[in-house]
């Protein structure tokens, strides 16, 4: 028996969805598993969705930025020791 596949209007939703939030659409990778769930892949993280409501669940967590690649968060600048030249 075949692996079940996607759709090509599936993917192109897909695409369409990571463009217009700004991602690439080559850092993700979609697949329909045996068991029937969507199985989306980016940069940060696995989920499995339900086949019929995989994109606006995708799409809020696009949102919520739980695919993003961590940021490492700014070095947190020290106070000048030195004292303050008078005026």
């Amino acid at each position: 028996m075949p692996a079940p596949e996607l759709r090509p209007d599936e993917r192109a939703l897909l695409d369409s969805l990571l463009r217009e939030r700004g991602r690439d659409p080559g850092s993700f990778r979609i697949a329909l598993q045996a068991d029937g769930l969507v199985r989306l892949s980016g940069p940060r993280g696995t989920a499995f969705y339900p086949r019929d409501t995989w994109p606006t669940r995708f799409a809020r967590h696009l949102d919520k930025a739980f695919f993003d690649a961590a940021v490492r968060p700014l070095p947190v600048r020290q106070p000048d020791t030195a004292p303050a030249a008078p005026f």
